[in-house]
C-alpha cells in the first residue's frame, strides 16, 4: 500500500453559491463537478487549470466550521501579475512579502478560509 497524492481538499463554506462564484469567477478555478444529490447535499469540485488536486466546496459537517481551513497554498510563476489580476477581480490580497523561500501574498474566501499565493524561489527548490 502507498498513498500517491492528495486528491481533494474539503473547504467548508456557509453559502455554496457565493463560494462557487468566488473560486470560479474571481480566482479562475475550473469547475470539475457540480452535483446536487438531494435538496440538502451538493458536491461542488473545482481546481486551478491543469492541477491534479481539487477542492470541494462543502457545507460544514463532522465538526467543520465555515472559514476554518487555513494555510492552503497555490503557486504562480509571476506573483506580481497574478496579484494585479486577482486584485482587479476584487480578491482581497495582502501586500507581497519576500522571504527566503520566495514571494508570498495571502487572501481569504468570503468565509475566511485562508490561502497563500506563492512564487517559489527556484534556487531554494533545487
Amino acid at each position: 500500500m502507498s498513498i500517491s497524492r492528495v486528491d481533494t481538499v474539503s473547504i467548508p463554506v456557509s453559502d455554496q453559491n457565493q463560494a462557487l462564484a468566488f473560486y470560479r469567477d474571481m480566482l479562475g478555478f475550473e469547475l470539475i463537478r457540480d452535483h446536487q444529490a438531494d435538496q440538502h447535499k451538493r458536491w461542488i469540485q473545482l481546481a486551478p487549470r491543469g492541477a491534479e488536486t481539487t477542492i470541494s466546496l462543502v457545507m460544514p459537517f463532522g465538526g467543520m466550521k465555515a472559514g476554518s481551513v487555513q494555510g492552503l497554498v497555490v503557486q504562480t510563476d509571476d506573483i506580481h501579475s497574478t496579484h494585479d489580476e486577482l486584485s482587479s477581480r476584487g480578491v482581497p490580497l495582502s501586500e507581497i512579502v519576500t522571504l527566503i523561500g520566495g514571494r508570498f501574498a495571502t487572501f481569504a474566501d468570503p468565509d475566511g478560509n485562508g490561502w497563500v499565493l506563492i512564487e517559489a524561489n527556484t534556487q531554494m527548490l533545487a
